[in-house]
């Protein structure tokens, strides 16, 4: 499913205290989250995102976090545990380019994807698929990083989002990235 994978070593970089001084997973995620909700972290990593909605969605919520390689799930797990939130978290590893979440369908609440769709070989897979497992009037946060994806190309990735069923409601400032929060 992947098209250029971010290396493993990368996502500690990526989970690195400094990175919350510019993109706080709190602030970006609290006017989405809340308790009990169902979210899926979609490229979860090793849980920048991920560990702090377990917080946000409590212990009657649920977190899914997704990707691709399974030493990014196998770190995410220890910080969970770490975290004390592992039993709040559901991996799941992408396998034959599905996002293996058949068994969501209608259940989610909140889907984020940060990072990630400019790594994806099927983006139109992606949004199928979310599309699918979200609740009827749940959202999808969609950042992408500015260095990395153009304005040009955002604005094509938000048009495949489209094509699948989702429709924008807000383009939410989150630093040092494209944002669009879409709604099924």
């Amino acid at each position: 499913m992947a098209e250029h994978l971010c290396p493993v070593w990368i996502g500690n970089l990526l989970s690195s205290p400094l990175r919350k001084m510019i993109q706080n997973p709190e602030k970006i995620l609290l006017p989405h989250v809340t308790p009990g909700m169902t979210v899926v972290d979609v490229g979860c990593a090793m849980g920048f995102f991920s560990i702090p909605m377990a917080g946000m969605v409590g212990s009657k919520g649920r977190v899914v976090g997704v990707d691709i390689q399974e030493k990014m799930l196998h770190s995410l797990k220890k910080r969970a545990v770490k975290a004390g939130v592992e039993s709040t978290m559901d991996y799941r590893l992408c396998v034959n380019g599905s996002l293996g979440l058949e068994d969501l369908d209608q259940g989610v609440d909140f889907i984020l994807a940060f990072a990630v769709v400019h790594e994806v070989q099927d983006p139109a897979t992606l949004f199928a698929e979310t599309f699918r497992a979200l609740k009827p009037g749940a959202t999808f946060l969609l950042c992408e990083p500015r260095g990395h994806v153009s304005q040009q190309r955002f604005g094509d990735t938000v048009a495949m989002a489209q094509a699948c069923g989702y429709r924008v409601v807000d383009s939410p400032r989150v630093p040092i990235s494209h944002a669009v929060l879409l709604e099924k």
